[in-house]
């Protein structure tokens, strides 16, 4: 490995926010256990403290990134898992991003070592960020399950088949959305995303019961569009920057007063939307639990044992654990079952069941052991990435949180 001159390098910027977090670290090595992709390998360098050395070697000219060193940082699942227990309060998600985009910036290596990556990164940009295409391709997937062809479109499909969801739901029944003469409590923008327009129907028709039972205006821009968490974990982040900013331009534009998603990746993407141009930006779950009482619509008696799955974005990026529970909770008659190893990785993380499948599949197998012995009526994931992935490895009903509020909402109105 050849080291270079860092006060010479065109990546200086990146490598001065590198060095500037990375030294915050004291080496302790708390966070060693709480790292899924460590625990797999047990190898020091696949865990955050290691990465953060790697990083600082990059940074300082000492370490040229060769493939071994870019598949370490790479194999990381920006799961931040490392952050919620760190002593030392270093900002490890934005330590791996800036060193995803500074081995982006290297002319002799991708953001990913591995050749087939920038197939992956074109069916990000060409399908998974546009809407329509996803949409089309999500139903003809459901179409071929529907005709009992769903083992084949997975083999067909290669290694995206995968990570295809081995039962696709159908849409639910249509809930009447309020009257244009109907009093509203304020306008709130909905945002679907890219992914969650195709793969999370359901979910995005969920909230729209929900948000109108409370008596707000729904808006969805029709200019809204991905919100550019995949390129920013990816090691693009003016890309995911741009298209953070041009969702910000959509939704002032429409006048609301703040941006309600569907999703808890997203959200977190979202979020910084809050300080930088003053518009509130909230995930659903956390959105619903902040109306306050007088507000709440009638609720009905659902007589469900629910499995609740807690996303690494909301466990650790948002930082509301309970959020998913505490919604459930408002829901009389649920049956609320804790998933072991709930605060470890399912192995989906944005593009790495696509880039690192074996790893995705390793680290959802105890979650799927555990459901399996729960035997649960329905899965609830407020992520439409770890949904999938879930049901990718077993016959799972997986449902967002917001579902279940919004079938009790239908029933009650009944």
């Amino acid at each position: 490995m050849t080291a270079t001159d860092p006060s010479d390098h065109p990546t200086r910027h990146l490598d001065e926010a590198i060095r500037s977090d990375a030294l915050d670290c004291v080496m302790c090595g708390i966070c060693v256990p709480h790292c899924p992709t460590f625990a797999l390998s047990d190898n020091e360098a696949d865990g955050p403290r290691g990465r953060i050395s790697l990083l600082l070697g990059i940074s300082q000219g000492e370490l040229a990134p060769d493939a071994d060193i870019t598949r370490h940082l790479d194999t990381c699942l920006t799961c931040r898992a490392c952050e919620t227990v760190c002593p030392s309060g270093v900002a490890y998600g934005r330590l791996i991003d800036n060193g995803r985009a500074r081995l982006a910036q290297e002319s002799s290596h991708a953001a990913h070592p591995k050749p087939a990556a920038r197939h992956w990164r074109l069916l990000r940009d060409q399908l998974l960020t546009r809407r329509r295409r996803l949409g089309a391709a999500w139903q003809l997937v459901r179409l071929m399950q529907r005709l009992g062809l769903g083992g084949l479109t997975r083999r067909l499909a290669g290694p995206v088949g995968r990570a295809l969801p081995r039962r696709v739901a159908g849409p639910l029944s249509p809930q009447p959305r309020p009257s244009d003469t109907q009093p509203t409590r304020g306008r709130v923008g909905l945002f679907v995303g890219c992914t969650g327009a195709a793969m999370n129907a359901n979910a995005v028709a969920a909230a729209r019961t929900a948000i109108a039972a409370f008596g707000y205006e729904v808006v969805e821009p029709a200019g809204q569009g991905c919100c550019g968490a995949m390129h920013a974990h990816g090691g693009e982040p003016a890309e995911a920057r741009r298209r953070r900013e041009a969702n910000a331009a959509v939704f002032q534009a429409a006048g609301v007063e703040a941006i309600v998603v569907v999703g808890t990746a997203c959200a977190a993407e979202l979020g910084p939307l809050t300080d930088s141009h003053e518009i509130t930006v909230r995930e659903i779950t956390d959105w619903l639990l902040a109306r306050d009482q007088t507000e709440w619509p009638d609720v009905a008696r659902l007589d469900y044992r629910v499995a609740v799955h807690t996303p690494c974005s909301q466990r650790n990026h948002l930082r509301q654990p309970e959020a998913t529970r505490q919604l459930l909770a408002s829901i009389p008659g649920l049956e609320l079952l804790e998933i072991d190893g709930n605060a470890r990785c399912c192995g989906a993380a944005g593009m790495q069941v696509l880039l690192y499948p074996d790893q995705a599949e390793q680290l959802r197998e105890p979650k799927l052991d555990s459901i399996e012995q729960l035997a649960p009526d329905v899965v609830v994931s407020a992520n439409v990435g770890c949904a999938t992935h879930l049901a990718a490895g077993a016959k799972l009903t997986v449902r967002q949180p917001v579902e279940l509020l919004a079938e009790s909402i239908a029933a009650a109105s009944r």
